[in-house]
């Protein structure tokens, strides 16, 4: 039996010993639903037990949901070894909402954390979730969660940490990874849904955000990493069906209306749900690859879905090509989502800087569009750490995929300055985003210098301090 155990138990064992913080009582009870995760369970479990957070502070409690693999056997024997292991068998009940509920309504902790079988912990992350929950009196914690085995996990809300963000800054994630208080699940009668419906995470997540007095985000290091099975079997990699999903968008929407303190707050809930869950399926190269019955079939079930919970007024606040393509997938209108598709496809193509000179606070410019079809482009200077603040904007014309032309109101006072560009095409503008430039090409005999940064964007900097001193 002991060969289950991952090969580093021992060494994880000696590092969970490393006591940095002393806590009253069980302060987190880990929740793991487990089938057939005999691959990746040994070092998920390693990963826990090297926690440096005391044993006694925590338990973990291990639900195995009816596997035919060895996955019952290595959490048997975990359980065996460690004191503050606790296993659960039951039949196999096809989601992961079952074991969750099952290990909640056995959890002692003040805090729960849902972790998945496949999944890794940094050492420190119960324990600095803990910390962190108690100095900023946080009901639900969002620990910076970065991908492994391939999986694309980027997302700004980890870009710093904040100890108050809102409902609606959390809804960028709808993933259960997150320390929650247990007297939040407890008073509120909360639940996962335990028939096999997709998002049954989502729904149970945007509840919390929802009644939590504090929702914070630690995002100083990486906390926690959601694997890609190197088998894709993830759950959420399964095909989408067009009806069972958007219904598990609408049960989220339905809990936002019940929930929410404000309208606006629940307005700007439901379009950002819609953005995220609803509009992703309308993305130009992934609606393309839908046959024609797949693609009706989800025109049908987004129309329904508008009908019930985004009126036109609130269409039109979102971006104009988001409501351009909204209000024909209102329609069931295919023939006007693929036109949308086709001008969307132009207008994300991206906008590149051939060259660049700052003299006496004017930005001369010049640079190319990669798609055809663009006859504008919109250019803004804003101040770096305050996309609130434009500095200077500029609207050229688009001649054979070139523009040209000067930017004038470049001022001193700001360290760096970051541009952004929007396209425009038959007076539909693109989205805003970073202006590109190329790794040449740059001058300056002033305050500013521009350059390209690290990620091939264009930026300025203030170098007036320096030629002074020089």
């Amino acid at each position: 039996m002991k060969r289950l155990i991952g090969k580093g138990t021992r060494v994880l064992s000696r590092l969970a010993a490393r006591r940095v913080t002393r806590i009253k009582g069980i302060a987190v009870s880990v929740i793991v639903p487990v089938y057939n995760t005999e691959t990746y369970l040994g070092p998920m479990l390693d990963s826990v037990v090297a926690q440096d957070l005391a044993t006694e502070n925590f338990e973990v409690i291990a639900v195995d949901d009816g596997s035919t693999d060895t996955s019952g056997r290595i959490l048997d024997e975990y359980a065996a070894r460690f004191s503050n292991f606790r296993v659960v068998h039951q039949e196999n009940s096809g989601w992961a909402g079952k074991p969750r509920n099952v290990a909640l309504g056995l959890s002692q902790g003040k805090f729960v954390f849902f972790a998945d079988a496949d999944d890794l912990l940094e050492p420190h992350a119960l324990r600095r979730m803990v910390e962190f929950a108690e100095q900023h009196r946080l009901d639900v914690v969002l620990p910076k969660v970065v991908g492994i085995g391939g999986r694309k996990q980027t997302s700004s809300l980890y870009a710093k940490t904040n100890p108050s963000i809102t409902p609606l800054q959390a809804l960028k994630s709808l993933t259960p990874q997150k320390l929650v208080a247990r007297s939040l699940i407890e008073s509120n009668h909360l639940r996962f849904a335990e028939e096999p419906i997709r998002l049954e995470d989502g729904i149970f997540m945007v509840a919390c955000y929802l009644l939590a007095n504090g929702i914070g985000v630690i995002a100083d290091s990486d906390f926690y990493s959601l694997r890609q099975r190197a088998d894709g079997s993830n759950i959420s990699y399964r095909p989408l069906v067009p009806h069972e999903y958007t219904s598990s968008i609408a049960k989220i929407a339905v809990v936002i209306k019940a929930m929410a303190t404000e309208q606006d707050l629940a307005e700007s809930m439901i379009m950002a749900l819609w953005r995220r869950k609803g509009l992703k399926i309308y993305e130009p190269p992934r609606f393309k690859r839908y046959s024609e019955k797949v693609q009706d079939q989800w025109l049908e079930a987004h129309s329904n879905f508008l009908e019930e919970f985004m009126p036109v007024e609130h269409s039109g606040r979102m971006s104009a090509i988001h409501h351009r393509k909204t209000e024909a997938i209102r329609r069931k209108d295919k023939t006007a989502v693929l036109e949308t598709n086709a001008l969307e496809a132009i207008l994300t193509q991206p906008a590149t800087v051939t060259s660049a000179a700052v003299s006496d606070g004017c930005l001369k410019i010049a640079g190319k569009v990669a798609a055809p079809g663009i006859d504008t482009i919109s250019l803004s200077a804003e101040a770096r750490g305050n996309r609130d603040k434009i500095l200077a904007g500029i609207v050229l014309p688009v001649k054979d995929g070139m523009f040209v032309g000067d930017m004038s109101g470049l001022v001193g006072g700001e360290v760096a300055l970051d541009f952004f560009a929007q396209t425009s095409a038959g007076g539909l503008p693109g989205p805003n985003r970073r202006l590109a430039a190329e790794d040449s090409g740059f001058a300056t005999n002033g305050l500013f210098e521009p350059y390209r940064t690290k990620n091939g964007y264009l930026s300025v900097r203030n170098i007036g301090e320096e030629a002074t001193r020089s």
